[in-house]
């Protein structure tokens, strides 16, 4: 660099005297240390001669070139420059007297090869000599690294950010200054710039946005974390989002940072979490009151019968006796409405295990009819195409409730007044058996047709309807490898379609009880802890047979002490020791007797008493059930050999 006397360029002397009185040299020596210091290289060219020279290149400035100082003094001021920028240097080394400092950027080519970026910044001096640059520059390799890296982890971020699957939203005093893509769908904001400079709460419903400005301001107020919240959307009402707020700083101020998260799936789940709790607790509630209703609609369906035995012996007028003998049939038919209520209540709150067999088809057809004949034929024409067609695979009484249930659907839906037509149509097609009900009433539109098969959904009144039928209709059939499907148009109509498979092997022989004329005198041991049940059932089953009660399992098995009885018939559910548990006793006590009993029930909700009954022989009557079931029954069982 030159001791401080002397002067560190040809004409120094001369530029000192346009410094005033000032020391040049030691004035000199000053920056030049002062340059040092901030890690500064300098330089000075001579421009206005042809070509232009560097005069001083100081330490700094030739280490960072990468030669020598000697060999620099005399060079082009471009020469140890990149050749691309070579030609720019130029241009603005051959500027025209008094333009402006210049600042630059430009790289460096050492020797061997190396490439240093610099930033150069020059200007101007006019000397006795000629025109003078007098300039500085710094090695800014470490800070274009450092630039380059904090470039790409700001990319990286950035990325990650926009990539994320939650939302991520910065806010400054309530207004949004930051969004990521996720969180401008979640909000419903069309382009997430376009949310930039407005307030978040414009995106929430009023109730929620009052509630995120309280909890910002706490959370701000207090610098404690709130936890977090569950919103709506505006955009979208059906849209939940779970919001998590932060305090953080942006541009050096206080700020928050929102993460959001679309919960809405997880809350439908959590409600059919709860509804399936609700169901299955309604479900055991069901099965009880299908059990708690059977047995008074036993003992009134037996009442009936009973009644229209009296009717018939009381010599009334023919006309009368008809009659009464029509509202009795009104009576008994009201008692099946009921017990297919009660069957579905049972269905839905424990599905039948029982594996499926041969069906057929057109007599549960039959029957279904003529349990709803009487509905049907006042309110629609009934039109009945059943073909010959092969058995299908199912259950019988199962398929007579799903049958029933479609039917009283469709009846229901006829408005007033008709004409209206209700079409039962049975096909084959391929391996399967299908079953058309067609009716003319009022069809459903798509938001109701989508909910049908939804349990407890009704469009009905309270009180006309309970919402299982479709429901457990479709699971019974499925349960059978078929498929239930309705098509409906508004005002037009609506058709249900069964579809089940084809029994593949022939149609089993038909079992059918003996008929035994005149019957049997034989001894009844009847256990049921129904007083009203008892009572009628000695009534009715005393005309034939010698019937002893008990009101308990534990009166019974003193009873089978004292005497021998034909046949045992028991109620399945009753307090203390139930029937499945009387009947191990009896089988420890009395060895065969076990064989001699009939189960009645009108609904079991346990399912060891379903195992059970699955896994006994024995004859099983599921209430109500009339008159005729009972004889039959016991005719059969007594006269079974081995009973």
């Amino acid at each position: 660099m030159g001791g401080p006397a002397k002067a560190p360029y040809p004409g120094a002397e001369m530029a000192a005297g346009h410094l005033s009185d000032l020391d040049v040299p030691t004035l000199w020596s000053a920056l030049e240390a002062a340059a040092e210091q901030a890690s500064l290289a300098v330089y000075v060219a001579r421009v206005d001669c042809a070509p232009p020279r560097m005069i001083y290149v100081s330490e700094r400035a030739a280490m960072i070139i990468g030669r020598p100082q000697p060999e620099l003094i005399g060079s082009l001021p471009w020469a140890m420059l990149i050749p691309e920028d070579q030609p720019r240097i130029r241009e603005l080394v051959a500027r025209p007297p008094g333009a402006p400092p210049l600042l630059i950027d430009t790289t460096v080519l050492r020797p061997d090869g190396t490439l240093v970026p610099i930033e150069c910044a020059a200007t101007r001096i006019n000397t006795h000599d000629g025109i003078l640059t007098f300039g500085y520059f710094r090695d800014v390799t470490a800070e274009r690294a450092t630039l380059a890296a904090l470039r790409q982890s700001e990319a990286r971020f950035r990325f990650l950010v926009e990539a994320a699957p939650d939302g991520v939203v910065i806010l400054v005093r309530g207004k949004v200054v930051f969004i990521n893509p996720r969180a401008a769908r979640l909000l419903g904001v069309p382009e997430g710039e376009s949310a930039v400079g407005h307030y978040i709460n414009e995106y929430l419903p009023p109730a929620d946005a009052k509630l995120a400005g309280e909890r910002i301001t706490e959370m701000l107020r207090s610098g404690q974390e709130m936890p977090p919240n569950e919103y709506g959307v505006v955009a979208a009402p059906d849209r939940v989002v779970e919001i998590k707020s932060i305090a953080c700083e942006w541009d050096g101020g206080p700020a928050v940072l929102a993460l959001a998260r679309d919960v809405t799936e997880r809350k439908a789940i959590q409600r059919r979490l709860v509804e399936a709790d609700r169901l299955a607790a309604l479900g055991t509630l069901a099965a009880g009151v299908a059990h708690e209703i059977n047995n008074p609609m036993t003992y009134a369906l037996l009442a009936v019968q009973r009644i229209e035995r009296t009717v018939s012996q009381l010599g009334l007028p023919g006309a009368a006796v008809s009659s009464i003998r029509e509202q009795l049939g009104d009576i008994e038919h009201g008692i099946g409405r009921v017990a297919s209520i009660t069957r579905s209540l049972r269905a839905f709150a424990r599905p039948d295990d029982a594996p499926p067999g041969p069906v057929d088809l057109a007599a549960v057809i039959a029957r279904s009819l003529r349990m709803v004949d009487n509905d049907l034929r006042h309110r629609a024409q009934l039109v009945v195409e059943l073909p010959e067609i092969p058995w299908v695979i199912g259950n019988a009484s199962r398929l007579e409730q799903v049958l029933v249930n479609v039917l009283i659907n469709a009846i229901q839906s006829l408005p007033e007044p008709g004409p209206h037509q209700i079409t039962v149509t049975l096909r084959r097609a391929d391996d399967q058996v299908t079953l058309s009900i067609r009716d003319t009433g009022r069809g459903m539109s798509e938001a109701i047709r989508d909910r049908i098969f939804e349990p407890f959904f009704t469009t009905r009144p309270i009180g006309e309807g309970m919402g299982l039928g479709l429901s457990v209709s479709k699971t019974i059939v499925e349960g059978f490898g078929g498929t239930l499907a309705v098509v409906s148009v508004p005002s037009a109509g609506t058709t249900v379609t069964i579809a089940l498979k084809i029994h593949a092997g022939p149609p089993p022989e038909t079992a059918t009880l003996p008929s035994i004329e005149p019957p049997t005198r034989r001894t009844i041991l009847l256990i049921d802890d129904e007083p009203v049940l008892r009572n009628v059932f000695s009534q009715l089953l005393s005309r034939q047979h010698d019937v002893m009660t008990c009101a308990s399992g534990a009166e019974a098995l003193l009873a089978l002490q004292a005497g021998e009885f034909d046949v045992i018939v028991c109620d399945v559910m009753m307090q203390g020791m139930n029937g499945c548990e009387l009947y191990r006793r009896i089988a420890v006590d009395h060895p065969g007797h076990e064989r001699r009993v009939v189960f009645i029930t009108g609904g079991t909700f346990t399912r060891d008493i379903d195992d059970f009954l699955a896994s006994t022989p024995n004859r099983i009557l599921t209430k109500p059930f009339n008159l005729e079931s009972i004889l039959a029954t016991i005719e059969h069982v007594a006269r079974t050999p081995g009973t």
